[in-house]
């Protein structure tokens, strides 16, 4: 059997999604490879479920925060929404195939299914297969007692205690997603900083959130091992990690150990070898700003590719490389998208840190509001959140927002859209807002910094 198409997609997360409706829009005959569920790691064991796990532990009423009910709902909301991904594919006439689809050549796709394959053509190939998280060697993955960030999800007990092992943004979630769910959470990276690439202002808050949640911080140690200490079945029931620090060297206990150390692609399995097409050792694929791969009828979108690796860059890189397939147009993705990190308190950015702007030497003012400034902050009683304006003192230009606090990764786009049509400071304190909002924050942030230029 063999059907012959004007684009294949391998794989149905966010950059394969909106790059097969772009091209069913522009009237192309469309596949969609999907070797499991529809949604990928997205849906089924990222983005999606995480996100839920937390929206879910932030619902339940204190004194019913029960593990195992969380995960119950987020299975639920993975359902609902891979039902949305089924319709939604539908109506727009794409054809999905389910299995692993490898290359037997630059046109040539081959899906194999129960022992069964079958051959596809296309003129263009996507390849949008995500990543997966990284198992450093050094660690026994046995679902049991230590986890990933993909298998964390089928944790069959509540923990006690829990090591995650890697201080990142998947790490830093799930340490306080769990944390509110009454597990008592060590958190483990050898770097002595939190989140770098975040404003570090914002980052010393959110620390002091972590630790008036319990979570216990072993930023700087060396993690020298941790062994399973198995129980009278013989399965693992605990954990043992040994720290490191100057002089000092201690073990503790832990039910359950989560290792987030970095993500590698999914590449094994597409045969890369037979298009002529290769990844670096992480596991990346080099694409031009079109997202043309070194074969020019392939094309390769989301986490497969490297940085930002976020869902929504991912869908809009699709989108953009099918236009340039069928229609020619290049690719401009956005200079200034937001960064959303669902801690609890969340958190989310949008173009230059304060750091940043002190490295290039640029004038600036710093203009901002606490939530308890604002009405609607006592009324939701989230005083400790804040918005962060990061202005440049020629131009008066917004050239950075920082948001930590309820509903940050929403108001974050309040700031996004402003600087992209070049607003200044003024544009803020000019214009009304809801009252009584969060969004005045911007207004109030607006007029410090506009007291101090």
């Amino acid at each position: 059997m063999s059907a012959d198409f004007d684009l294949i997609v391998i794989g149905s997360g966010p950059g394969g999604q909106r790059a097969a409706v772009q091209a069913s829009k522009l009237g192309k005959k469309v596949l969609v490879v999907e070797k499991d569920k529809l949604g990928g790691s997205c849906l089924q064991l990222g983005t999606i479920p995480s996100k839920a796990l937390r929206e879910s532990a932030l619902m339940a009423k204190p004194g019913e925060l029960s593990l195992m009910g969380v995960m119950e709902r987020t299975k639920r909301i993975i359902n609902e929404e891979r039902r949305i991904i089924e319709n939604q594919l539908d109506r727009n006439g794409i054809q999905v195939v389910q299995g692993v689809g490898s290359f037997h050549d630059t046109k040539t796709v081959i899906v194999e299914n129960d022992g069964t394959a079958t051959r596809f053509t296309g003129e263009k190939i996507l390849i949008a297969t995500g990543t997966r998280p990284r198992r450093p060697a050094e660690f026994d993955f046995d679902g049991f007692t230590i986890f990933d960030s993909d298998t964390v999800l089928e944790m069959k007990f509540q923990p006690r205690t829990m090591l995650v092992v890697g201080a990142g943004v998947i790490g830093v979630e799930y340490a306080s997603i769990f944390a509110r769910t009454g597990v008592r959470v060590t958190l483990h990276d050898a770097r002595p900083e939190l989140l770098k690439s975040i404003d570090q202002e914002v980052v010393s808050s959110l620390i002091s959130q972590l630790n008036a949640s319990g979570v216990k911080m072993r930023l700087g140690w060396k993690l020298v091992s941790v062994a399973t200490v198995p129980g009278e079945t013989g399965r693992a029931w605990r954990a043992d990690a040994t720290f490191h620090h100057n002089d000092e060297t201690t073990t503790e206990k832990f039910d359950a150990v989560l290792v987030c150390q970095g993500r590698t692609g999914n590449f094994e399995k597409l045969k890369l070898a037979s298009a002529g097409l290769s990844t670096d050792e992480r596991g990346s694929m080099k694409v031009n700003r079109n997202y043309q791969t070194t074969v020019p009828s392939i094309y390769a979108v989301g986490d497969i590719i490297g940085a930002p690796a976020l869902a929504a860059s991912s869908a809009e890189q699709g989108r953009l490389a099918a236009m340039h397939a069928f229609l020619g147009l290049p690719a401009q993705f956005p200079d200034t998208f937001p960064y959303g990190i669902y801690t609890i308190p969340e958190i989310s950015t949008v173009g230059m840190q304060e750091e940043e702007v002190k490295s290039r030497g640029i004038d600036y003012v710093v203009g901002k509001a606490s939530y308890s400034e604002l009405a609607r902050g006592k009324m939701i009683e989230d005083e400790f959140g804040f918005l962060k304006l990061i202005v440049h003192s020629s131009t008066r230009r917004i050239i950075g927002v920082h948001v930590i606090g309820t509903g940050a990764t929403e108001l974050v786009h309040i700031g996004q859209v402003a600087m992209a049509f070049g607003a200044t400071v003024d544009f803020f304190v000019d214009n009304v807002f809801n009252y009584p909002t969060l969004a005045e924050a911007y207004k109030v942030a607006a007029y410090n910094a506009r007291n101090k230029l």
